[in-house]
C-alpha cells in the first residue's frame, strides 16, 4: 500500500456520512482496491466505527477488484452466445455489465472489449439516435426552452396526467401521482435519478445518458424546480459499470453549470459499485446513506420518508428522459403515441437482444406485438427461437408461441409474465430452458441483499434445483419447490424476492416435461434422488 499516495487522497475525502460510498470509490480508482487497512483508514478518517466501513466494504461487488480487472458477463445473454468461453486466467466472472447488445461483453477496466456500437432508430418522439455531443447540440434541437419559461406544477401534473406516463424502471406506478404526493410534502424536498439498470438485457437508460446526458439533465432540473427541490440537493446514482455515460453526464453537468443554468442547485453523481438491489429505491437511499444496500420496509414511502428522511422523488432515467418532450408537445400528444390496437399510451424504449439480427435499443409504441418489435425494428430472429423474455430476468419466461402477444400488462398478465423494465431477451433454441432457468436464479441468489431469509436460502436452493435437474436429479420434490416460491412471493419486502417466482412458475406450466424428477405438485413425498 502506497501509504504516502493514501494520506494525499484522505485529505481531500469529505468526512459526512453519506459520502462513505463515494470515499470508498474514490479509494480504489486512486489507491487500490479496498482492503482491510483501507477500509480501517478511511473509518479513521471518516469518524466512523471500523466496523461500519467494513459491512459496507463487504456488500459491494467491486470494491475489492483492481481498476483496471478484465470482467466477463456469464449472464444468460452472454452465456447463450459462448460467454464462459471469454474466461481467461485472472479474468473475474460477473452476473450481467449492462451491455447486453454486445453479447458475449468483455470489460477491461473501464473499456469494452471491442467497442460499443448503437442500435437504435432515428426519428422517434425521443429522438434517441440524434447523439448530442455538446450542450450547443442539444439547444439547436428545441433543448433548454422549457428551462426558461416558468412551469407551475399544476400545468405539469395535468400533462403527465394526460400522458400516462408510468414508471420505466419496472414498477409502473403512474408518473404525475409521484409528482404530486413530493409536492404534497413539506420541504425541503430531494430528487434522485435512479441510473442503476442492472438487470440482464436491460440497457435502454445507458442509451439514454451515452446519446442524450443533456435531455436528462434538463429534465431533472425541471423535477427539482418543480418541485422545490433547488435548494437541495438533486442526485443522479449510476451503476459502476457505466464509464462512458458516467463521462458523458459529468460533462454535460458541467457544461449546464457554466451556461448558469445551475443556480441554486446541487446535481451531483452517486456511483454503485456492483449492487442490482441497490435499483430497488429504498436500497438506493440506504446506499447512498452511507449504509449497506438493503430495501426498507414500505410504508413510509420515499416521497413522504426518503434521502435523509426528507420527501424524495425518485425517477428512473427513461421516465425522467420522456418528460420533456411530453411538456413541449402535450400529454394528449405522447399518449397517442401508443399502439391503437390496445389502447395503450405512449412509446418506451425497448431492450432486444439475444438471437435477433440487430441486438440494440428501439423507440416503440407500448403494447406492440412482440413478433412486430423483432421483425420491424431488430431486423428479425436468428434460427429458431427458444424462450423469451419479455421484460427483464423478473418479468417471466414465454415460449415462441408467444411472439404474438401484445407486450402489454394485461396481455402478458394471462401468459404469467410482466413489461418489466422492457428488456426482450430472444433465445435460440439450442440455448435450453433449464438452463435459461438456472442461469437467471443464479443471478438473482448472487444479487439478493440476504436481509429476507425467504428470498437469501429460497433463491440459493432454486438455483440448486435447477442445477441438478440440468443433470436430470432432483434435489427437493415439487411440493416442497412451491411452498419456496409461496413464501419468497408473500414474504420478501422487496420486488428482487417477490418477483423470481415469476420464471420458475412459468417454466413449470410450459416445459412441464423438464420439471418431472420433482414428482407431483401435490404430494409431499420427496422425489428420489
Amino acid at each position: 500500500m502506497d501509504v504516502l499516495r493514501l494520506a494525499t487522497v484522505l485529505e481531500t475525502l469529505p468526512r459526512e456520512r453519506t459520502r462513505l460510498l463515494d470515499n470508498l470509490g474514490r479509494l480504489r480508482r486512486e489507491v487500490g482496491p479496498i482492503t482491510p487497512e483501507l477500509s480501517d483508514a478511511l473509518a479513521d478518517h471518516m469518524r466512523l466505527r471500523h466496523g461500519d466501513v467494513h459491512e459496507v466494504t463487504s456488500f459491494y461487488s467491486f470494491l475489492q477488484v483492481p481498476v483496471d480487472a478484465v470482467r466477463v458477463c456469464t449472464g444468460p445473454v452472454c452465456d447463450s452466445r459462448g460467454g464462459r468461453e471469454q474466461l481467461g486466467a485472472g479474468a473475474i466472472e460477473v452476473p450481467c455489465l449492462g451491455h447486453c447488445e454486445l453479447a458475449p461483453v468483455v470489460l477491461h477496466g473501464d473499456e469494452v472489449v471491442g467497442g460499443v456500437t448503437y442500435s437504435t432508430n432515428d426519428g422517434a418522439s425521443l429522438g434517441l439516435a440524434r447523439r448530442d455531443e455538446t450542450l450547443a447540440d442539444y439547444e439547436r434541437r428545441g433543448g433548454l426552452a422549457l428551462l426558461r419559461e416558468p412551469l407551475a406544477l399544476e400545468r405539469i401534473v395535468a400533462e403527465l396526467s394526460a400522458s400516462g406516463l408510468s414508471g420505466y424502471g419496472g414498477a409502473g406506478f403512474p408518473t404525475w401521482r409521484k409528482w404530486e404526493a413530493v409536492a404534497a410534502e413539506a420541504g425541503p424536498r430531494y430528487v434522485i435519478v435512479n441510473a442503476d439498470e442492472g438487470e440482464p438485457g436491460t440497457i435502454k437508460d445507458r442509451y439514454v445518458m451515452e446519446l442524450r446526458p443533456h435531455l436528462l439533465v434538463e429534465a431533472t432540473l425541471l423535477a427539482a424546480r418543480a418541485l422545490g427541490a433547488m435548494e437541495a440537493y438533486t442526485y443522479i446514482y449510476i451503476r459502476e459499470e457505466y464509464a462512458t455515460a458516467r463521462a458523458r453526464l459529468t460533462a454535460a453537468i458541467e457544461e449546464f453549470r457554466a451556461a448558469g443554468l445551475l443556480e441554486g442547485l446541487s446535481l451531483d453523481l452517486v456511483v454503485g459499485a456492483g449492487a442490482y438491489i441497490c435499483g430497488e429505491e429504498t436500497a438506493m437511499l440506504e446506499s447512498m446513506e452511507g449504509r449497506r444496500g438493503m430495501p426498507r420496509l414500505k410504508p413510509p414511502f420515499p416521497s413522504q420518508v426518503g434521502y435523509l428522511g426528507r420527501p424524495t422523488l425518485i425517477q428512473n432515467v427513461e421516465t425522467l428522459a420522456h418528460v420533456p418532450a411530453i411538456l413541449r408537445n402535450g400529454g394528449d400528444w405522447w399518449a397517442g403515441l401508443g399502439s391503437p390496437a390496445t389502447g395503450s399510451p405512449g412509446v418506451r424504449l425497448w431492450s432486444v437482444t439475444g438471437a435477433v439480427a440487430r441486438p440494440g435499443c428501439y423507440e416503440a409504441p407500448n403494447g406492440i406485438v412482440l413478433r412486430e418489435l423483432i421483425d420491424g425494428y431488430a431486423a428479425g430472429l436468428v434460427g429458431e427461437p427458444g424462450a423469451i423474455v419479455p421484460g427483464g430476468a423478473a418479468s417471466g419466461i414465454l415460449p415462441p408461441a408467444a411472439l404474438d402477444v401484445p407486450l402489454t400488462r394485461e396481455a402478458l398478465t394471462e401468459w404469467g409474465c410482466g413489461v418489466g423494465s422492457a428488456a426482450v431477451q430472444v433465445f435460440p433454441k439450442s440455448y435450453a430452458p433449464l438452463r435459461l432457468l438456472a442461469e437467471t436464479m443464479r443471478f438473482f441468489a448472487e444479487e439478493s441483499c440476504q436481509k429476507c431469509t425467504p428470498c437469501r436460502i429460497g433463491n440459493r436452493a432454486l438455483h440448486h434445483v435447477c442445477e441438478e435437474l440440468e443433470h436430470g436429479r432432483a434435489a427437493m420434490s415439487r411440493r416442497q419447490v412451491e411452498e419456496w416460491l409461496d413464501a419468497m412471493t408473500l414474504t420478501s419486502i422487496c420486488g428482487l424476492g417477490q418477483a423470481a417466482p415469476y420464471p420458475v412458475r412459468n417454466a413449470f406450466e410450459r416445459w412441464p416435461e423438464l420439471f418431472a424428477p420433482l414428482g407431483p405438485a401435490t404430494l409431499g413425498e420427496p422425489a428420489s434422488a
